[in-house]
């Protein structure tokens, strides 16, 4: 029952150069694209909102106001001269928002309409730089653009922090070699120990897996679908396909797709059967006896296959160079209950012994060692049962 990962140790590090480098790549672009356009799109209109506030009220005449191009998704173009400190000057600006969009046409029709050539009117100027003038310097309907490309910003930083954590110089020894001491034991551990039958709690429940994933779903779909629904309506307008951006966007719409597929997975695996885990401590030592009753409530009767086990992993944090990766490690898998009988999946007991020469429960900066109770069960066609229960393995007991 008892398999060593003695060949599969943490200090291999298999592949996780491959990891941490997409990582840094995808955050990297993420990020890289949300900063330039946070700034030409947030920052930079944001910021001559600010300063126009001090400008120079000063009357002009309007020279000429169009729509760039066939349709309201172009540029609003308003065109005015105006005299400042006996100079003449002419100015093409509206506003401090000067990306064309195809969102909100009605308040661009209105701009038009009131500013038709010769109809005399009011421009603020820069004291400063008299060249520079505005006639709106506050909030326009397109301005809304402005928050596009903060999740942009947010996703790419996220990212790029994951990346980054645990930046130690060099790997932590691997944990799981330690042969513990007989004499070893947690400072008052057994003060926070429950015994007798304690029911565990689930990693994760499926009703936060499905919530999460359409958090995650609606974030990243409401972005992508901008820019789909962008070069949908110029398709339709008979201007044809822009194959650049239609290719770019190509992965992003399957990743989307893809989480659509997994809330729709996540929904069916509510109505799967619930296990319930009961066990004789809150915390074994090591070499002691672990005590697991099981219980499943619903559809027994579809489980083909029912599989409890035990398993020990490592997660160790390094960095090598520029790059930074968790590698994870199964260092003890040992199956408690696997069995194909109905009857048997129902509700049960069984026992494990955790071996005495494997490592306790650990937590620090950047090495973790973690045992969990997993219940797997199989159902054909359908989502499997899959829960996961987080247990604390203790140093061996000290005896007296």
């Amino acid at each position: 029952m008892t398999s060593f990962a003695s060949n599969t140790a943490i200090s291999a590090r298999r592949n996780s150069g491959f990891s941490g480098c997409f990582l840094w790549i995808f955050g990297g672009i993420f990020f890289s694209v949300g900063a330039v356009a946070t700034f030409f799109m947030t920052v930079s209109p944001l910021r001559g909102m600010y300063q126009a506030r001090n400008w120079t009220a000063t009357p002009c005449e309007i020279v000429s106001s169009t729509l760039q191009g066939e349709d309201d998704s172009k540029q609003l173009v308003v065109v005015y001269k105006y005299s400042f400190e006996n100079q003449e000057y002419q100015s093409s600006r509206y506003c401090f928002h000067e990306i064309a969009t195809n969102t909100s046409p009605g308040w661009k029709r209105k701009v038009l309409a009131a500013h038709r050539p010769g109809t005399q009117t009011t421009c603020y100027v820069n004291p400063g730089a008299p060249a520079e003038a505005v006639i709106e310097r506050g909030w326009v309907p397109d301005m809304w653009w402005c928050l596009f490309p903060l999740p942009f910003l947010v996703v790419g930083g996220g990212i790029l922090i994951f990346a980054t954590r645990g930046t130690s110089a060099t790997p932590e020894r691997s944990l799981w070699r330690h042969n513990p001491s007989p004499f070893e034991d947690l400072d008052s551990a057994d003060d926070d120990v429950d015994t007798g039958p304690v029911t565990l709690k689930p990693e994760v429940s499926p009703v936060q897996m499905l919530i999460g994933a359409i958090v995650v779903a609606v974030f990243w779909n409401g972005i992508v679908s901008i820019f789909v629904w962008q070069i949908s309506s110029e398709f339709l307008q008979g201007k044809g396909i822009e194959w650049f951006p239609t290719l770019f966007l190509i992965p992003f719409v399957l990743v989307g797709l893809g989480l659509v597929c997994f809330i729709l997975y996540s929904l069916l695996a509510l109505f799967n059967p619930r296990p319930t885990l009961v066990v004789n401590t809150s915390a074994i030592p090591l070499g002691e006896k672990l005590s697991v009753q099981w219980s499943l409530s619903g559809r027994t009767e579809s489980i083909r296959e029912l599989k409890i086990t035990l398993t020990g992993i490592e997660k160790a944090t390094y960095r090598r160079g520029t790059t930074t990766a968790t590698d994870t490690s199964t260092f003890e898998n040992l199956v408690i209950v696997e069995t194909t009988e109905p009857f048997d999946m129902e509700q049960g007991t069984a026992s494990v012994t955790i071996p005495a020469d494997t490592m306790h429960s650990f937590d620090a900066a950047h090495n973790k060692i973690a045992w969990t109770l997993t219940v797997r069960g199989e159902i054909p066609w359908w989502p499997d049962v899959s829960a996961s229960f987080p247990i604390v393995v203790l140093p061996i007991r000290r005896h007296e």
